[in-house]
């Protein structure tokens, strides 16, 4: 396990298996796992949206061999529903108050990609200098 994203209410926690490539799902309440995902190359940052209804998971990869994606699960069913390229390493993420925009930090590229929630595109990137790792959304 990498890291933790809760669902808002808290009734699910998401936990990245970088080395499995997949992402637990685990009742907070029962404390079982409920299902093992499949997503991209070596997961790290993982984060529930505000209405609880997606996830999304940064894929990093390995220094070596850096991944460039994000998946989105759907949390009623359990199922990936978008794989969203950004930059090499993507890292961190986080989503806008409003749930319209997700923010990836890509620690190979040195970028922060802005991901259009609705459309799910990367809608603008930033140079944001070498190794951004987490982010986080202040309005």
């Amino acid at each position: 396990p990498v890291q933790v994203g809760f669902t808002p209410d808290g009734a699910k926690v998401y936990v990245s298996l970088r080395d499995d490539n997949k992402v637990a799902v685990i009742d907070t309440k029962a404390k079982v796992v409920l299902a093992r995902i499949d997503v991209g190359r070596n997961p790290i940052q993982v984060h529930a949206t505000r209405d609880g209804r997606f996830v999304y998971v940064a894929n990093q990869g390995t220094a070596t061999e850096p991944a460039d994606a994000v998946s989105v699960i759907e949390t009623p069913t359990g199922k990936v529903v978008a794989t969203i390229r950004t930059g090499a390493g993507a890292h961190g993420v986080a989503t806008s108050t409003d749930g319209r925009y997700v923010f990836v930090t890509n620690i190979v590229a040195g970028t922060v990609s802005v991901i259009n929630a609705e459309s799910r595109t990367v809608v603008a990137t930033f140079t944001v200098g070498r190794g951004p790792n987490g982010v986080t959304y202040k309005p």
